[in-house]
């Protein structure tokens, strides 16, 4: 068995031991600006049309049972009367060595027309399941490495639950630039996978904001964003700029910091669109300690949009934020 599999093994066997464990309250996609629905719920209905989108998070190669994250999403706008409104649902599942985690949920949020801009006040309900596969735990047994004598903690067979999932957030959005802020988990389900393993979602707080700076060029577009995520243990803050030309091609760079003030990583995107359909590609180079076992993390994402209604005119009654 080799080095990173054999510590990976005592990492999750301590990690079993512990009666009450805290996860991490959400996942880190790079491509957060094309995820805002996973991250707050009143982005529901934001965007104009019925937008379907996939990301698939291949993080840290070179780690033997390394993450792996994928979060499908999908929202539309909806009118009842004179209100304007949006729903949408949000399905997440993540693999993380022995680990798996399961989200689904449903979106809905209220939407009202402010200044120049729409204030949207979203609520997400929904599941979070959890799981443990203890029969995959391999220890090796050879004269380096006994194996352990018998430990009640630790678990032999595959073990689960689920409990309810509630989160809540605020988005403004005009032509030029959007703001949010959401807090997700807020009932911190206790899951009881097993008599000697609990499991606690963190409560988690999230703060996004981006902006459209039109150059001299028309052709081109600057796309500054930033994105914080905390659960109150921990805080990352990312920092992106992208460039946008002739609304179909796309990149930039970007850079994670973590809560000691330090980059933790860099990243690298490419995108274009084509009537209606987007594909994004973000590579993520560590530049902390972790550089030693991973050459870095790839995501995918791909995202389609259908209009659901032609415009009036050749005017929108709205016109949408044009953050890619």
């Amino acid at each position: 068995m080799d080095r990173k599999r054999i510590w990976l093994v005592v990492a999750m066997s301590s990690f079993c031991a512990v009666r009450t464990c805290w996860s991490q309250s959400d996942a880190q996609f790079n491509q957060y600006f094309s995820a805002r629905g996973y991250y707050n719920p009143a982005c529901a209905g934001t965007a104009g049309g019925l937008n379907v989108s996939a990301m698939y998070n291949l993080q840290w190669l070179g780690l033997s049972g390394a993450p792996k994250s994928m979060v499908v999403t999908a929202d539309m706008p909806w009118k009842y009367g004179k209100s304007e409104h949006g729903l949408g649902v949000v399905v997440y599942n993540e693999t993380l060595g022995l680990d798996q985690n399961l989200y689904a949920s449903a979106q809905y949020a209220f939407r009202k027309k402010i200044g120049k801009g729409i204030l949207s006040i979203g609520l997400q309900a929904g599941l979070v399941s959890m799981a443990f596969d203890g029969e995959g735990i391999d220890i090796p047994d050879d004269e380096e490495h006994e194996p352990p004598e018998s430990d009640e903690a630790m678990i032999a067979a595959r073990a689960d639950a689920m409990g309810l999932d509630l989160s809540a957030g605020l988005f403004y959005s005009t032509d030029k630039y959007y703001i949010g802020m959401a807090s997700t988990h807020l009932l911190e389900p206790k899951l009881e996978l097993d008599e000697n393993l609990e499991r606690t979602v963190s409560r988690g707080y999230n703060f996004m904001a981006g902006y459209n700076i039109q150059m001299t060029n028309p052709l081109i577009e600057l796309q500054p964003s930033v994105f914080v995520q905390s659960n109150l243990q921990m805080v990352s803050t990312d920092v992106t700029l992208r460039a946008v030309y002739n609304k179909m091609y796309n990149g930039g760079v970007g850079g994670r910091m973590s809560d000691n003030g330090k980059m933790s990583a860099a990243i690298l995107y490419f995108g274009m669109t084509i009537k209606g359909f987007r594909v994004g590609y973000a590579y993520e180079f560590p530049v902390s300690a972790l550089i030693r076992a991973s050459a870095g993390s790839h995501e995918l994402m791909a995202t389609y949009r259908l209009n659901l209604e032609k415009p009036k005119g050749n005017r929108n009654r709205h016109k949408s934020v044009r953050i890619l």
